[in-house]
């Protein structure tokens, strides 16, 4: 069997509070010199301390913005918020011999875009709250999201309102065109159960398949 390429690109996809950020921000911390953190255009007001890879355009430029290059874009929450990715610095970083780690919205115009785009070279993980059914993984989010302390009750639920479909993406894990073939979105997917597991779990994927 001929050995598997690197992948220049790894994404991580999940519902909002289930650990995307903690993943790749430890990877950012022990591999520097070796990675480029894909920026993302949105539309929702942006933290630079908390969100240092956002940047945030009114709904005007961000269209403008992504309708003139090579964009992939979505749009959550009832339509209120758009994010985009520049495919085009995807391929300078990765050109320059980077991996590039991403965190995408898991759904046909983010993670499924994304392995339309880029195929074998993308690395692609969900990540996933426990439980077995979809109502205990909301729980879970709910939890989380309490916890963070970070929104309103009704921001709070206006996301929970949202994640179902993206719980019920990553279950499905749906194959997807790439040239004349087909690959599933995601490589892999880990359940979220212990936080430092998770991280461990996902940079040993991180590593093998995109460094070694």
């Amino acid at each position: 069997m001929p050995p598997v390429s690197k992948a220049g690109l790894f994404n991580i996809s999940g519902p909002y509070a289930v650990g995307k950020d903690s993943v790749l921000n430890h990877l950012l911390k022990v591999y520097p010199d070796l990675i480029h953190r894909v920026r993302t255009l949105t539309t929702r007001p942006v933290s630079v301390g908390d969100d240092p890879s956002y940047t945030h355009a009114d709904p005007a430029d961000f269209h403008r913005i992504v309708g003139g290059g090579e964009w992939l874009y979505n749009v959550q929450l009832s339509g209120s918020t758009a994010y985009g990715t520049n495919l085009a610095e995807i391929r300078e970083a990765i050109g320059q011999g980077l991996v590039c780690v991403h965190s995408i919205y898991p759904g046909p115009d983010g993670a499924a875009a994304l392995r339309r785009a880029f195929g074998a070279q993308l690395y692609s993980v969900a990540l996933l709250p426990p439980g077995d059914s979809l109502d205990a993984r909301l729980a879970v989010l709910r939890d989380r999201l309490l916890a963070r302390n970070r929104d309103s009750a009704e921001a709070l639920e206006q996301r929970l309102l949202h994640q179902s479909d993206a719980l019920e993406f990553i279950a499905e894990n749906p194959a997807v065109p790439v040239g004349a073939q087909s690959m599933p979105v995601f490589d892999a997917v880990l359940i979220n159960d212990d936080l430092d597991q998770t991280v461990a779990e996902a940079t040993e994927l991180f590593v093998s398949r995109c460094l070694n």
